[in-house]
């Protein structure tokens, strides 16, 4: 029996008010007639997996899909465990464990995107991301933790819990993407998928004594992936070392405009010599601590020992950035939400599974959603519909003078500079502190503009890991990986 059916008189008044539409006599009933169309049945039946080859043949779960024991997530980084392998398939990613962040669709296995909203949600399909871990070999291993909605830098905000970080059972793995943070810190995977709306990537990476990249925008597929704020967001992995995060760049990203991969495994590494880096003086002195600055400077003066050039960078438009987030990050969320991510003007394919997933969600019990998505939610909501989508635009505006200074800026310098994060991994509860800095001060540019960023181990303080971050222009994630490869090897 086909889902569809056609507007009511009734349903047509209901939706011009939901709207703000005003109609006049018989333009109810002209919309109920107008919605009889045999194209929406039509859409039900067309053969999708046969034309878009979207079955997932050959794949096992060799462990089904359950809840971890504490005794095997001592972390805390897992929702949901399993063992997934794709028969016969094999490359760069054979061989290696591989963590899932809970906002991406696995088939089979429940997506709770850290939420009890979506939880009993299990998606008919595979993320695309998904299918090409599968092809290149990777075996699953669960679904990771994360801040529920993936709102938030510690994932302390998860229904089930904050991800630990291994380093020190008293402190955060970062967020949102705490748990794939922890779950490759802890060695339980040597890779794991991230997603990045305002560093989160980058901070579990930092915080965890790991390597993060956040792609450029638009390098990686976001089919079956829950969206938070579309045009500031990546999926990037997060990893052990460089060389297992290029491993899954290579598999991550989508072909090149002539229908090629890029490689980024090939001749990973290179000589720095002439290479140009701009410090951001904005997230040095007065932002880093001291513990994480002296640290980051001992690693300025190991990449001009390899040969590269250090400068300082005044970027004062930055102080543009937050403004920018904010203006577009809530009302892209809210409108997703309110749209059941169906990826509304976005041309890519989606998941079906997963848009009847979001509505579910939206019917369940108010409590069963904690207060910061509604929050955010709302804002968003607030900026569309009672401001007009005016600071939206303007936002938009902001964003695109604010790429045009970091990419005139790269074509001085071959990267940007920073510190990864302003501290070391806080103490559980500490987020919220007057006196605690914002983790993503010196990530989020990255966000707003678009451009690739890496975070790599490059020291510690006190037995806790400190990070370095490499901004690139618009498609350098292969001179960024080869550039912290060879900062690694010098570690």
């Amino acid at each position: 029996m086909s889902r569809y059916r056609p507007l009511s008189e009734a349903d047509a008044e209901a939706l011009a008010e939901q709207i703000g539409m005003e109609l006049t006599e018989g333009e109810a009933a002209s919309a109920a007639a107008y919605s009889h169309s045999d194209a929406f049945v039509e859409l039900e039946v067309a053969p999708l997996e046969a034309l878009c080859d979207l079955s997932g043949d050959g794949d096992t779960y060799e462990a089904s899909p359950r809840r971890p024991a504490d005794s095997e997530n001592p972390h805390n980084a897992w929702i949901t465990r399993f063992d997934l392998v794709r028969s016969s398939a094999d490359g760069v990613l054979s061989g290696i464990d591989v963590g899932v962040k809970d906002n991406i669709c696995v088939r089979g296995a429940e997506l709770t995107n850290a939420s009890h909203g979506f939880e009993g949600f299990v998606p008919g399909e595979h993320a695309t991301v998904v299918e090409r871990l599968l092809d290149a070999g990777a075996r699953l291993r669960g679904k990771t933790n994360l801040d529920e909605f993936a709102m938030g830098p510690t994932s302390e905000s998860s229904a089930f819990g904050p991800a630990i970080n291994p380093h020190d059972a008293g402190r955060v793995a970062g967020g949102s993407s705490g748990g794939s943070g922890a779950a490759v810190a802890a060695g339980t995977v040597g890779l794991a998928l991230g997603s990045d709306t305002g560093g989160s990537i980058r901070i579990p990476a930092s915080y965890c004594g790991i390597v993060g990249l956040k792609p450029t925008h638009g390098r990686v597929s976001k089919r079956g992936f829950v969206t938070q704020g579309d045009s500031l967001e990546e999926m990037g992995p997060m990893a052990t070392n460089v060389e297992t995060a290029a491993r899954g760049m290579e598999v991550l990203a989508d072909p090149l405009a002539d229908g090629t991969r890029e490689r980024f495994v090939d001749g990973l590494g290179r000589d720095l010599s002439g290479t140009r880096l701009g410090v951001i003086d904005r997230y040095t002195d007065g932002f880093a601590r001291d513990a994480v600055l002296g640290e980051f400077d001992a690693a300025l003066d190991r990449l001009e020992s390899l040969g590269a050039t250090v400068e300082t960078v005044e970027l004062p438009e930055l102080d543009y950035v937050g403004a920018a987030w904010w203006g577009i990050g809530p009302a892209e969320f809210a409108a997703a939400y309110a749209t059941n991510d169906v990826g509304l003007w976005r041309r890519r394919p989606g998941i079906p599974s997963l848009a009847d997933g979001f509505e579910r969600m939206r019917r369940a019990t108010s409590d069963a959603i904690s207060s910061v998505p509604k929050e955010v939610i709302l804002l968003g909501a607030h900026l569309l519909f009672n401001h007009g989508g005016h600071h939206y635009v303007r936002a938009q505006n902001l964003r695109a003078a604010l790429t045009d200074v970091v990419s005139e800026s790269l074509e001085e310098y071959d990267a940007l500079v920073t510190p990864s994060t302003p501290t070391v991994a806080p103490e559980l509860g500490a987020f919220g502190n007057e006196e605690m800095p914002p983790p993503n001060g010196s990530l989020t540019p990255a966000n707003v503009t678009g451009h690739p960023a890496i975070s790599v181990p490059c020291g510690e303080s006190d037995g806790l890991p400190v990070g370095l971050q490499l901004v690139g222009p618009w498609g350098g994630e292969k001179d960024l990986l080869d550039a912290a490869y060879t900062f690694e090897q010098r570690a």
